[in-house]
């Protein structure tokens, strides 16, 4: 246990306000001072001190010189750690273990034992009293009366009132929820005690239990949502570098089919123009051919005609070429 006094600074966390059922005295009487001074001094100063200032002004600093055994404790109220969080709040197993063989022992009666159970809260209205150590506080201790059937049945329907105008999630961890069933607890404890002292601190060993689980358990899910709100942010980053990546590689792609786009048209313009002039040469080629082609034709027509007429000329002609020769007269 960390610390012996606390400030509460949250109204849900009054005993007015709690299903925990407490008695109101303006003040403690002698014997039960002295009685929870023994209790403190014995089991490490529990059960805690919790002390609430009705008439403080928001965000006012407020040091606490006396408590309400007279001694000097000086209980800052803006220090983190004195501020009282039920929930946050657990004993050691080896004090539960004390108090059950010293009420084995009769070392200790069973109205000591459920004093050790429980806080004590003090509502603090002056204040001038908070220097001066006066014994005019609003005392709040664990109420003695037993339970009856109605007070059980008022317990169940203040219990399901709360927790619908509280609006605590039924699923999941929830504050709200998980406060109102440590107050439903911390009854329930207080009416067995009432009826049987080890069966109340075998519940309280149980409760001192749970809370350390749920802390436990609250510490893991809030470092796994701190580790996924890294990783969340680290991927973030991540996919904004890829996105950053992705843009500069798509313009890249575009500029690339833009230029093939160009050279493509360029390609096409110099594959036409190049078929043109093949073309073009192709066809001044074969004009140049078509032309000696005629003009040989024509050549050699007109030497067919001179070579007929040549041939005509000389068959008709008189010309004496000799006489004939004879080959058989030198037979």
């Amino acid at each position: 246990m960390a610390q012996s006094y606390y400030w509460n600074i949250q109204q849900e966390n009054h005993p007015k306000n709690r299903l925990l059922k407490y008695t109101k005295g303006s003040k403690i009487s002698r014997p039960t001072l002295q009685t929870l001074l023994r209790i403190r001094k014995r089991y490490h100063r529990l059960p805690p001190i919790i002390y609430s200032v009705q008439d403080r002004e928001e965000n006012e600093d407020i040091v606490l010189e006396y408590d309400i055994f007279g001694q000097q404790c000086k209980l800052h109220l803006k220090n983190n750690d004195t501020i009282w969080h039920p929930t946050l709040f657990y004993v050691s197993d080896s004090i539960y273990q004390q108090i059950k063989n010293d009420l084995f022992t009769s070392k200790i009666d069973n109205d000591s034992t459920f004093l050790c159970l429980f806080p004590i809260y003090a509502d603090i209205y002056c204040k001038k009293q908070l220097a001066m150590g006066q014994q005019d506080e609003e005392i709040f201790l664990p109420s003695t009366i037993p339970s009856t059937q109605y007070d059980l049945s008022q317990l169940q329907e203040r219990f399901d009132v709360m927790l619908y105008k509280e609006e605590a999630l039924e699923i999941g961890l929830c504050p709200k929820r998980r406060r109102i069933y440590n107050d439903l607890f911390d009854e329930l404890i207080r009416t067995i005690t009432l009826q049987c002292s080890e069966r109340g601190l075998l519940l309280a060993r149980i409760k001192n239990e749970f809370l350390q689980w749920m802390n436990t358990y609250e510490e893991v899910y809030s470092s796994g949502m701190a580790y996924g709100l890294r990783q969340y942010l680290c991927k973030t980053e991540e996919k904004q570098k890829y996105e950053y990546a992705i843009k500069e590689l798509e313009s890249d792609c575009r500029q690339l089919q833009d230029e093939l786009e160009t050279e493509s048209n360029h390609f096409e313009k110099l594959s036409k123009a190049l078929f043109y002039d093949n073309e073009h040469e192709q066809s001044a080629e074969q004009r140049l051919l078509k032309k000696n082609v005629n003009i040989l034709r024509s050549t050699n027509e007109i030497l067919q005609r001179d070579l007929q007429n040549t041939l005509t000329n000389i068959l008709s002609s008189t010309i004496f070429l000799g006489e004939p020769i004879n080959y058989n007269k030198d037979e």
